[in-house]
């Protein structure tokens, strides 16, 4: 039947959400953006302390009016000379990453946060997509053409980097034979890489997965649809086709179906499977973060809420909370442990533990259920 079916239980759902999460982390980990320069490459001494560095910029020439360090993986580092404006075209390369990082990260959270509003049966995938596809199109920026630094600057961004061992990447090449003269070493030709991105440029994307999971849950809802007739029955929200619920005629964990549904009031339709004769229809008002419980043909049925105690808390009987019967839909409280299900027995009524109190959703025929429960005459 046509529409969207949201019938995966919520351990899929999680399950799909966080093998998306991650898979988008190892291809943003994996991602190095970066363009290559044609430099030099000198050797410095050993002893990093010796190491001496030209009074000049080292990416023009000019005289060098800031010192910035060059960080190494091992900790060391060198205060290396730029003049005021290639001192204020780093700082504005590093302001652009920044810049971008900051709009994906936006861009996602207001995805994940609206999404779910403007569009209640977009499902959880679709969801997770756009909210991905609205995060990365600030990062698409990064791929346009880069314009080439203009002479007699040598690069855009840093213009020195560390090579392998002790050696010193320059983009410019006069730069880089004052550092052979002041270290007694001679520069090499080499091929620079020049990275254009950052890790926190994968911070957008992967926070705003995360937050369109959890908006899904908040925004979706818990619904247990029962079947307490005699044959299968097809049941649709707002007219589009939802769930096919088996008939139950037993109190059981594992009856009917367990979906997600957009919050706020929709309308809920029953129709028999064999023949398509309308049977219920119920408006209902889904709670962002609740469970619901919508019994179809449940007239001669009676539903509470069984309290047990354990421990300190143990009682002689336990507590009875009938749910009211006027309509077949129910917004469940929260903290309830087990569903259709009796609590386990009570401990030793001598036991001196803390204990505690477990709550059952119950059903039963009315004739049986318990005095408490049952509907007045």
């Amino acid at each position: 039947m046509p529409g969207l079916s949201l019938t995966l239980p919520p351990l899929t759902y999680k399950t799909r959400a966080i093998a998306t999460v991650l898979l988008y982390a190892s291809a943003m980990r994996g991602l190095r953006l970066s363009t290559e320069l044609d430099g030099m490459s000198v050797a410095l001494p050993a002893a990093l302390a010796t190491a001496r560095l030209p009074e000049e910029c080292a990416c023009c020439g000019a005289e060098a009016t800031h010192r910035l360090a060059l960080s190494r993986k091992d900790g060391a580092s060198l205060l290396v000379g730029y003049c005021d404006d290639c001192a204020e075209h780093q700082a504005g390369r590093a302001a652009r990453v920044l810049a971008l990082a900051l709009a994906s990260l936006l861009l996602g959270l207001v995805g994940a946060a609206g999404l779910p509003l403007l569009w209640p049966r977009l499902g959880l995938l679709g969801l997770v997509v756009s909210v991905l596809g609205l995060s990365v199109l600030p990062l698409l920026a990064l791929f346009l053409p880069a314009r080439s630094a203009q002479p007699p600057h040598a690069a855009r961004g840093s213009a020195v980097f560390w090579g392998e061992g002790e050696h010193l990447l320059c983009a410019a090449a006069q730069y880089a034979e004052r550092v052979a003269q002041l270290n007694g070493g001679a520069p090499q030709r080499a091929s620079i890489r020049e990275r254009l991105g950052s890790a926190w440029l994968s911070a957008g994307p992967v926070l705003g997965v995360g937050a369109a999971c959890l908006s899904f849950f908040v925004y979706h809802p818990l619904l247990r649809i029962l079947n307490l007739g005699s044959a299968r029955v097809e049941v649709a929200l707002d007219g589009r086709w939802l769930a096919s619920v088996d008939a139950t005629s037993n109190e059981s964990p594992a009856a009917g179906a367990l979906l997600r549904v957009p919050a706020g009031e929709h309308t809920l339709e029953v129709v028999a499977s064999s023949d398509g004769a309308a049977l219920a229809q119920v408006q209902a008002n889904f709670h962002s973060g609740a469970v619901h419980l919508f019994a179809v043909a449940a007239e001669q049925t009676c539903f509470w809420l069984e309290t047990t105690g354990y421990g300190r808390e143990q009682r002689r009987l336990p507590s009875y909370e009938a749910l009211p019967s006027a309509e077949p839909f129910w917004v469940l409280p929260g903290g309830i442990d087990t569903w259709f299900a009796p609590n386990p027995d009570t401990s030793d009524p001598s036991s001196r533990s803390s204990g505690g109190l477990l709550t059952a959703l119950r059903q039963a025929p009315c004739a049986e259920a318990p005095q408490e429960v049952r509907p007045p005459q």
